[in-house]
């Protein structure tokens, strides 16, 4: 599996240059950076569960040095509080960092019946119930990386979850998007024979 063969392999640099790498090219690879988080764009993904436990993924904008471009940080799982109104407090993390993390793919949306909703949760957080390319780069830069970085440790955030989920190769995708949509039709199949018979 091309996954395990790029994670034994030395960790790539991201600068400038490499970081126009297609992602083909860096997909699963570890990585090393320096730059700056944008603590005024934290992304909160909604409905993660982790050990059946509900919460969410915090990312956070990291702005690779002497360079215009920006990648979203996955700096792991939280749990829900007892109430959805509670906004996390998310650490800023400032000056010049050096992080180290492995390249994977965005969240992949599933099946999209409507309009991605962004809530401001406050200044600096936001809460979307999917990951989608083109919200997100209109939220935070035109420069925004279409891959995101998924950390090897905390930083800063000792009481957050690291997401260390194994990727999902794209035919098992495919293979649960069809098993969703079956799923949808055959539940409104069901609802309409049950409309009929009520008029019956």
């Amino acid at each position: 599996m091309a996954f395990v063969e790029r994670q034994n392999q030395p960790p790539i640099q991201l600068n400038k240059e490499t970081v126009q790498m297609p992602i083909k090219d860096i997909i699963w690879h570890k990585v090393s950076m320096s730059g700056e988080f944008l603590n005024d764009k934290n992304i909160i993904l909604d409905n993660q569960i982790v050990q059946e436990k509900a919460g969410f993924l915090i990312y956070t904008p990291f702005k690779i040095l002497d360079s215009n471009k920006i990648i979203l940080i996955n700096r792991g799982w939280y749990p829900l509080s007892k109430s959805r109104n509670d906004v996390p407090n998310i650490p800023p993390i400032k000056e010049i960092q050096t992080i180290e993390g492995e390249i994977s793919k965005m969240p992949s949306p599933g099946i999209s019946l409507g309009k991605v909703i962004t809530e401001k949760l406050d200044e600096s957080s936001f809460r979307l119930q999917k990951m989608e390319y083109q919200v997100l780069s209109s939220l935070i830069s035109k420069d925004l990386m279409s891959y995101v970085v998924k950390l090897k440790k905390p930083i800063f955030d000792k009481t957050y979850v690291l997401d260390s989920s194994m990727p999902v190769p794209d035919s098992d995708k495919n293979y649960g998007y069809a098993f969703q949509w079956f799923a949808m039709a055959f539940t409104l199949l069901i609802i309409f024979i049950r409309l009929g018979v009520k008029k019956k």
